[in-house]
């Protein structure tokens, strides 16, 4: 990809590079001389088919990802459509990118994102595209304690609807109003769980969400084992769990968001060797 085909500043993001030595904390993009006029094409490298496609081993492979970051950083609100566009690539193409960086660009982006992202939430296209966005609401929702309730509203409105949501689903929407310390939505919570429509591993059961938010002090019952071995919860929070009763495409009970092969089965693994 020539650098003929953006202008600068844009055009700099093409020799980049590499992000995971930047992973947790992103450089300043908008020292590169980035404002409100170079948003359009920002949009156009995030989608860029080339790009996406490069060779793994070249800088120009990056591209997109600090584009993302770039509009973050600018808060372009215009971004958020484009955004959803590409937020398939965690279900079809197994992109942690997406997955992992997503929910902080809408954080930034702010609360003006939380009408496009509650519409994807309602009725967008694959499971853990949904959690990342979810994911993202949470985030504006503790950036943003203006915008906490409205956040909490709709997180809670589509786990109304658990009978049709996917159980994972259900059990990272509950994570998300614990995050936010939704009290006011522990009714909706505990239909979900009465209906047994929750996924056990992803949260815990009620009592469990009781006591994340300091509505009973102790357990009245036995802690329920899951169909698969007992989690045993790390001083990381990471869950060590057999491959063989997890699938490698299930949500990782951790909580991450993930998928379990890109998440614990990866650390799991390189524990054993």
């Amino acid at each position: 990809m020539s650098e003929d085909n953006f202008l600068p500043p844009v055009s700099q993001l093409l020799t980049q590079g590499d992000c995971r030595s930047n992973s947790s904390k992103w450089p300043n993009y908008l020292e590169l001389g980035f404002s409100s006029e170079h948003i359009p094409e920002l949009i156009r490298m995030l989608s860029d088919e080339d790009l996406l496609n490069a060779d793994s081993d070249s800088e120009e492979v990056w591209s997109s990802v600090h584009a993302w970051r770039v509009l973050g950083q600018l808060q372009a609100v215009e971004a958020v459509k484009p955004l959803l566009e590409q937020v398939y690539r965690i279900d079809d193409e197994d992109d942690d990118w997406v997955s992992e960086e997503y929910p902080k660009v809408f954080m930034m982006i702010g609360p003006q994102a939380i009408p496009e992202l509650s519409s994807y939430l309602a009725t967008g296209y694959g499971l853990f595209a949904r959690i990342c966005v979810a994911n993202g609401i949470k985030e504006i929702g503790i950036e943003y304690p203006d915008s906490r309730e409205q956040c909490v509203e709709t997180l809670t409105k589509q786990l109304t609807q658990f009978s049709h949501n996917d159980e994972s689903l259900n059990g990272f929407l509950i994570s998300f109003l614990v995050n936010l310390e939704a009290v006011v939505s522990i009714d909706v919570i505990r239909k979900a769980f009465q209906n047994e429509s929750v996924d056990h591993g992803i949260i815990g059961d009620f009592e469990d969400i009781e006591i994340a938010m300091g509505l009973r002090l102790t357990r009245s019952t036995q802690k329920l084992e899951l169909d698969f071995d007992k989690y045993r919860q790390t001083t990381n929070h990471s869950f060590d769990l057999p491959e063989s009763k997890v699938g490698r495409n299930d949500p990782c009970p951790c909580g991450s968001g993930k998928k379990y092969k890109k998440c614990c089965l990866r650390k799991n693994a390189e524990s054993l060797t």
